[in-house]
């Protein structure tokens, strides 16, 4: 895995070698082991990479390149069919330079386009690639968004990276906040989209490319995940099978490696069942590694221990206390853009102990629950849906009722609306308009206006995505909008950053296209079953694989003690400092009397629900804010 960046000159001015080396010295974390660049004959373009050797470790240096030196391509990422690609295209005489998986890439291209290389790749990754014939620059991104890439234009010029620091590297770039990104991000926790929260610099979006020529900026769609029919006829043992099939697939494509492998290992089904399967198909001890927390409702250490004890690997644990946010100034370094959370912090432990372990490649499970339901709010949906129909003060009273509700659940059932995206939304939000409006600052609401408040342009859009999903199913519209924003803006992005931070490259088996495209062509209840089972075709698939304590286990999920931790009457100086009147009332983002009364609130023996995340928000927006020195 790698970190790449590059230049594109749009009016002419010539690209400077010192101007990429510039960029990937903010990357050596992506890459310590070697670098490189190209810049393009007349200077017009400019690429740089710095690596992590995995795949051919001796011979694989970047950039890659043709036969005849026309086509230079830097890659972050893994192609992990490209045995198979390869041999496609030796037969139709490309000659290779390396043994590296990224060079099929760059065939590819030649041999058969753009979109036919794309839809034959099957892995993870990011990748730009100029061409000399044609002066043109092809950026590319897998189909899940697994891989971060970066663009912006400026002055002229079209710069990407695969973190923003290394835009952010060039004398003069604007650092603005984006407001309308924040705005967002107080309302469901992350920011959405293909913006960020730096003005003017973009996320290529998943399964989409990017070509740039002297004349235009243009980003099209190569791919996108369909819903149909296809095998409601197979019965759910059946689907069971070919499910598993796939996944032993999945996971042993992602054992290829030329550097130590491991595996993270919560005791949980998903990573239990990947880590279960890796082990059978290596012939020594698996390293696995697992998390533990002083909380009982965060901590599955005992359960990870008699799961890495029956799959028989060189297990490890760690284990993460208060003391374990005494590194956040480096998380919110590394995530470049605030949440609402902190659940980074236990992840970037969880890595640095892989580091710790000798690890360079680990398996880990995300994605199982975008792809089959595994969440609280699938569950919670389906019960809640059937009272959508009840006028509103019904479902106020039913909502104020006691009982085993979850704040979310009872969020929905008082505001929600049949709507699919709308819905989904009300399940991820973490303040409703009036907390936004009072927490934001005078000048930010009004720059905003009373409409972007409300009807943010980044969560109002959400309907769309549906359109070419092709399907009427509320569950596969819920799982279909996961893919596209809390998957790729949240999960995904948090997994990479905190693994590369350590030089750490991620695999998530249950992101393979082909596991995801079997599964949308299955009855809905076969993910959430009629009896409101979650995930019900992988606990079917590992009947004979798991125990049945992990394989009957609910999700617990990783999460993280941050809201105990801010509850402290004196926090460390750092974070007294962020959240103190004085730099709120400097940075301006927020109310500095809302900011200390949402503390003093959190800090009462039964805060509110959205304290936490909204308070956490702010400490990592001012964090943020201060690092990049944004203005």
């Amino acid at each position: 895995m790698c970190g790449i960046s590059g230049i594109y000159s749009l009016n002419g001015l010539p690209v400077q070698a010192k101007e990429i080396t510039a960029q990937t010295e903010t990357l050596v974390h992506r890459g310590p082991d070697e670098g490189g660049l190209f810049i393009s004959p007349g200077d017009h373009c400019g690429l740089g990479i710095r690596r992590l050797s995995i795949i051919d470790v001796a011979g694989g240096q970047q950039p890659l390149y043709n036969e005849d030196e026309t086509i230079h391509m830097v890659y972050n990422g893994e192609t992990y069919n490209h045995l198979d690609l390869r041999r496609d295209l030796k037969a139709l005489n490309h000659r290779f330079r390396t043994g590296s998986d990224g060079e099929v890439i760059l065939h590819g291209y030649e041999a058969w386009g753009v979109e036919g290389m794309l839809n034959r790749l099957r892995g993870m990754g990011a990748f730009a690639l100029w061409d000399e014939e044609r002066r043109q620059l092809l950026l590319g991104r897998d189909r899940f968004g697994i891989k971060p890439l970066y663009y912006a234009q400026h002055a002229g010029r079209l710069y990407f990276a695969s973190e923003i620091r290394a835009i952010l590297a060039h004398p003069g770039f604007p650092r603005r906040v984006n407001l309308t990104a924040l705005e967002a991000m107080l309302t469901i926790g992350f920011t959405p989209g293909s913006e960020t929260m730096f003005e003017g610099i973009y996320r290529l979006p998943p399964a989409h490319y990017l070509i740039a020529t002297k004349g235009a900026i243009e980003v099209k769609a190569y791919w996108r995940l369909t819903y149909s029919r296809a095998n409601y006829h197979l019965s759910i043992d059946d689907a069971a099978a070919q499910f598993l099939s796939l996944l032993r697939e999945a996971v042993h494509l992602r054992l290829m490696s030329e550097a130590p492998l491991g595996a993270l290992l919560s005791g949980g089904l998903d990573s239990g069942a990947i880590v279960t399967l890796a082990q059978a198909g290596l012939a020594q001890k698996l390293t696995t590694v697992s998390i533990s927390f002083a909380t009982r409702d965060y901590d599955e250490s005992l359960q990870a221990g008699e799961l890495a004890h029956f799959a028989d690997t060189d297990h490890h644990r760690i284990h993460f206390d208060d003391d374990g946010f005494g590194n956040y100034l480096d998380v919110i370094a590394h995530l470049e853009e605030p949440q609402c959370w902190a659940t980074a912090a236990p992840i970037s432990q969880l890595y640095r102990a892989c580091r710790q372990a000798g690890l360079t490649v680990v398996l880990a499970g995300e994605g199982a629950d975008e792809l089959l339901g595994g969440y609280h709010w699938h569950r919670g949906d389906r019960l809640v849906r059937p009272l959508l129909r009840l006028p509103q003060p019904v479902r106020e009273a039913i909502a104020a009722r006691s009982g085993r509700m979850s704040s979310a659940a009872r969020h929905v059932l008082r505001y929600g609306v049949l709507a699919a995206a709308t819905r989904y939304r009300r399940w991820l939000e973490v303040a409703d308009l009036s907390q936004r409006q009072q927490l934001l600052s005078a000048q930010v609401v009004d720059a905003l206006g009373a409409e972007g408040v409300a009807a943010n342009p980044l969560l109002s859009n959400w309907a769309d995505c549906l359109a070419g999903a092709q399907t009427s199913n509320d569950l596969d519209h819920m799982l279909y909008l996961q893919t596209q924003t809390r998957l790729v803006n949240y999960v995904n992005w948090e997994v990479d950053r905190m693994s590369m931070a350590h030089s750490i490259e991620a695999r998530v088996p249950f992101l393979d296209h082909k596991l995801w495209e079997f599964c949308a062509s299955l009855p809905p209840h076969y993910k959430v079953s009629r009896f409101n089972t979650e995930k019900y075709l992988l606990r079917r698939a590992t009947r004979h694989l798991l125990p049945e304590a992990t394989r009957l286990r609910q999700k617990k999920g990783l999460a993280s003690p941050y809201a105990r931790w801010l509850r402290s009457e004196h926090l460390p100086q750092w974070a007294e400092d962020a959240l103190s009147a004085r730099t709120t009332q400097r940075i301006g983002l927020f109310e500095p009397a809302a900011v200390q009364a949402l503390r003093l609130r959190h800090q009462e023996t039964n805060p509110s629900s959205t304290c936490g995340p909204l308070l956490m928000a702010v400490l990592n927006t001012h964090l943020w804010y201060e690092y990049f020195r944004l203005g």
